[in-house]
C-alpha cells in the first residue's frame, strides 16, 4: 500500500512538472494503472476487512483482558481467603491439639479418680462387712444383756388419784411451773434366789450373828440320833435393777387424732378451733391449733389450765364440719415419758446365810426345827433365828427377798 501511494505521488509530481503528460500516456500504461487501481481497491477492501477483523480480535482481546483481570482479582481474593482459612485452620488445629491434650488429661484424671473410688468402694465394702459383723456381735450382746436385765415380773395395776394440797393456790393464780403434772414412778427390784435340793436358808435377826457364823467352816448338827455335817455360805443375790419413770402431763394441751380429710387444711384448722372453743361440747377458749393433715393429728392448746384434762377425759370429741355433718375424733392428754436413774448392781444378803450339803431323809419341818435349835444356841456362835426354809431332796424352790436387809431395795412403787 505504501508503494502504491509512493508511485501515485511520483506520478503526480511528474504531472505537476509535466502537465501535458496525461495526454501522452500509452495504452499499456493505462492498463497498468487500471490494474494497479483494481489491485489498490482490492487491497483496500482486504485492508478494511483486516481492520474489521483486527477490531473484532481487539474486542475479543479486550474481553479476554477484562476476564483475565477479573480472574486475577478473583485469584487474589481466593488466595487471601485461602491464607485466612489456612490461618484459621492452623488456629483450629492448635485448639484441637490443646483440647485433645486436655481431654486426655481429663480422661486420665477421671480414670485415676475412678480407680481411687473403686479402691475406696472395695475398702468400704470390707469396712461394711466388718461393721455388719460387729453389729451382729453387738446385737447378740445386746440380746444377752436385754435378756439378762429384762424385767420379767408383771407390774401390778395401781389406781392413782391426784389431789391438791390444801394450801395450794387457785388454778388461775398458778405460775408457769404448774403447766404440767409431773409424776415419778420408782421401779424397785424384787430379787429372787433359786434353792436346789439339799439346801436351806436361815435368816437371823442380828446381822453380826450371820457374819460370825459364816467364819466357821463346818457345823455338826445333832439330829438325835446321829449327826449331820453342813457348810455355810453367804447368799449372793442376782442382778438387781432400779430406775425411775418420769411422766409429764400437759394441763393446757390435748392431742387430737383420727381427723378426717374432708376439708382443706386451713378450713379444718378453723373447724377444730371452733369446735374445741364451745363450752357446750366441753371445750374452752383455744389459744393455738397445730394441725398436720398428713398424719390426721392436731395439738390443741387452751388458754385456761384444766380444760385439757376435762377434754382428755372424754376420750372422744365432736367436731362440727357444717350445719348437717359432724365427726368424732379421739382426744388424749399430751404426755412426755423419760427413763432416769437406771441402776444395775449386785449384792450379798446381810442377815441370811445358805446351808448346803444337807443329806438327810428327815421330814422338812422336823429338819428345820433341828437346824433352828442348833443355830440359835450361843454356844454354837448362833443367835435368834427369824426365818428358816429347807428344800428337800428332788425339790426346787424360788425365794424372793423384799426387805431392805435381805435385798438391795424393796419391790414396789412410790409416787
Amino acid at each position: 500500500m505504501n508503494k502504491v501511494r509512493s508511485h501515485t505521488t511520483a506520478g503526480m509530481e511528474e504531472d505537476d512538472r509535466h502537465p501535458a503528460a496525461e495526454f501522452s500516456v500509452s495504452h499499456s500504461d493505462f492498463e497498468i494503472i487500471q490494474e494497479n487501481l483494481q489491485n489498490n481497491m482490492s487491497l483496500c477492501k482486504t485492508l478494511q476487512q483486516a481492520e474489521e477483523e483486527l477490531e473484532l480480535w481487539q474486542s475479543r482481546i479486550d474481553n479476554l483482558e477484562s476476564i483475565k483481570s477479573d480472574l486475577i482479582c478473583a485469584k487474589l481474593d481466593a488466595e487471601e481467603k485461602r491464607k485466612k482459612i489456612s490461618h484459621e485452620l492452623y488456629k483450629l488445629n492448635n485448639e484441637h491439639e490443646k483440647l485433645q491434650g486436655e481431654i486426655q488429661k481429663t480422661e486420665q484424671s477421671f480414670k485415676e479418680k475412678l480407680f481411687d473410688k473403686e479402691t475406696e468402694c472395695e475398702q468400704l465394702k470390707e469396712r461394711l462387712i466388718e461393721l455388719e459383723k460387729q453389729l451382729r456381735i453387738k446385737q447378740e450382746e445386746c440380746g444377752l444383756l436385754h435378756a439378762k436385765f429384762k424385767i420379767k415380773a408383771t407390774l401390778p395395776e395401781k389406781n392413782i388419784r391426784f389431789t391438791k394440797l390444801k394450801e395450794s393456790a387457785p388454778t388461775a393464780e398458778e405460775g408457769e411451773d404448774f403447766l404440767k403434772i409431773k409424776c415419778c414412778y420408782v421401779i424397785l427390784p424384787k430379787v429372787s434366789l433359786a434353792l436346789k435340793n439339799g439346801q436351806a436358808l436361815i435368816t437371823f435377826e442380828n446381822e453380826q450373828v450371820a457374819n460370825t457364823i459364816l467364819k466357821i467352816p463346818k457345823h455338826h448338827i445333832n439330829l438325835d440320833p446321829g449327826k449331820l455335817d453342813v457348810k455355810l455360805h453367804p447368799v449372793k443375790l442376782g442382778t438387781a435393777r432400779k430406775f425411775e419413770v418420769h411422766v409429764d402431763i400437759c394441763r393446757k394441751t390435748v392431742k387430737v387424732s383420727q381427723i378426717p380429710e374432708n376439708l382443706p387444711e386451713e378450713q379444718m384448722r378453723d373447724k377444730l378451733e371452733i369446735s374445741f372453743s364451745k363450752p357446750s361440747l366441753g371445750g374452752g377458749e383455744v389459744e393455738n391449733v397445730s394441725y398436720d393433715r398428713n398424719t390426721g393429728t392436731a395439738l390443741v392448746t387452751f388458754v385456761e389450765k384444766g380444760t385439757a384434762q376435762r377434754v382428755a377425759e372424754k376420750k372422744k370429741f365432736t367436731i362440727i364440719l357444717n350445719e348437717k355433718a359432724s365427726c368424732l375424733v379421739s382426744v388424749e392428754s399430751v404426755q412426755d415419758y423419760s427413763l432416769e436413774k437406771f441402776q444395775t448392781f449386785n449384792g450379798i444378803c446381810k442377815r441370811t446365810v445358805m446351808i448346803s450339803d444337807i443329806k438327810n431323809a428327815m421330814e422338812e419341818e422336823e429338819l428345820q426345827d433341828k437346824l433352828e435349835i442348833h443355830f440359835q444356841k450361843p454356844s454354837n456362835h448362833g443367835g435368834e433365828v427369824e426365818n428358816i426354809k429347807y428344800v428337800q431332796q428332788s425339790q426346787y424352790l424360788t425365794v424372793y427377798f423384799e426387805e431392805d436387809e435381805e435385798a438391795i431395795q424393796p419391790f414396789g412403787f412410790s409416787l
